[in-house]
């Protein structure tokens, strides 16, 4: 079982005589990054449901919202200031008379004015809002880790397609080899009795070149240790089981991934044979592409 790196989830609900918006989302990060975003009444909130989601998340970048309409605890949160207001009131007073104008003061005018109604953020206490806000943000974790692994599970069988590709084309490179070994000791032969009537050469040592170079351009180890990545591979993606604790493996399969790369390239610059180079290149195709899915892998 994997995880996808970016998962989505938002849920508001009534707690006390607030109306509680929670918005997490999870994006592709190399290392364990969280944002917390919220009302200065709120910021205490941050280290316990920091610490929660930690619980289920490992590594990516998580953004979360917590936004609050009205008090999660009933508090007088408007202050009016009369005096504020007074004072607004013979200011205007003062103008009127200057320019000997009718003036009629509203209401409407004076609440509008800038600290005649003051607010004010209650304090509150953290145990007591944890209490409150937890099983609310226990739930948004939970629906956010099922999209994370339902899209893990999408991206498992995209995998395990594109390694099949990979598995395929190693196995025609593995059948290739012996023929292609063969072809490349005859043609060095060959080659070397054109030359013989030419060159006075040492029997001996023509053998000793012709094994060298053959070696150099064999490709058994490569292939299988392609073959073991192809493996590894296998076995990460079914190493969480269900009764386990999850235990991240985006980065272990992105370090398989670029040894698979290395043999490739390896295997391409050592073969001169046309259909190994093609199938070197489907090689590289498929790896790409299983590259940039282990990106959105936890």
């Amino acid at each position: 079982m994997i995880r996808s790196m970016t998962g989505y989830c938002s849920l508001r609900e009534k707690i006390g005589d607030a109306n509680i918006s929670l918005e997490i989302k999870t994006l592709n990060h190399r290392g364990y990054d969280v944002h917390y975003h919220s009302s200065r009444v709120l910021a205490m909130l941050e280290v316990p449901i920091r610490e929660l989601i930690q619980k289920s998340i490992h590594r990516g970048r998580v953004e979360i919202y917590v936004r609050c309409n009205g008090g999660l605890i009933a508090q007088d949160m408007v202050r009016p200031n009369a005096e504020a207001a007074r004072r607004y009131l013979e200011a205007s007073q003062v103008i009127a008379n200057e320019l000997n104008m009718d003036f009629h003061p509203r209401i409407d005018f004076l609440l509008s004015q800038n600290g005649v109604l003051e607010t004010e953020e209650p304090e509150l206490d953290l145990e007591q809002t944890w209490d409150m806000m937890k099983n609310f943000v226990e739930r948004v974790i939970q629906s956010l880790m099922a999209m994370k692994i339902n899209e893990g599970m999408r991206l498992k069988t995209e995998l395990e397609d594109i390694l099949s590709r990979i598995q395929t084309y190693n196995n025609e490179v593995r059948a290739m080899r012996d023929t292609v070994n063969d072809e490349y000791r005859e043609k060095i032969l060959s080659r070397i009795g054109e030359w013989k009537n030419q060159l006075e050469l040492d029997p001996n040592r023509v053998l000793q070149e012709v094994a060298f170079y053959t070696d150099r351009s064999d490709i058994q180890e490569e292939i299988s240790r392609l073959q073991s990545h192809i493996e590894q591979f296998q076995e990460i993606l079914n190493s969480n089981g269900e009764e386990k604790r999850y235990s991240p493996v985006g980065r272990r399969l992105d370090f398989l991934c670029q040894e698979m790369f290395r043999e490739v390239n390896t295997i391409g610059s050592k073969s001169s044979s046309i259909e190994i180079v093609r199938r070197v290149l489907d090689l590289k195709g498929a790896a790409e592409q299983l590259r940039e899915q282990v990106q959105n892998i936890e």
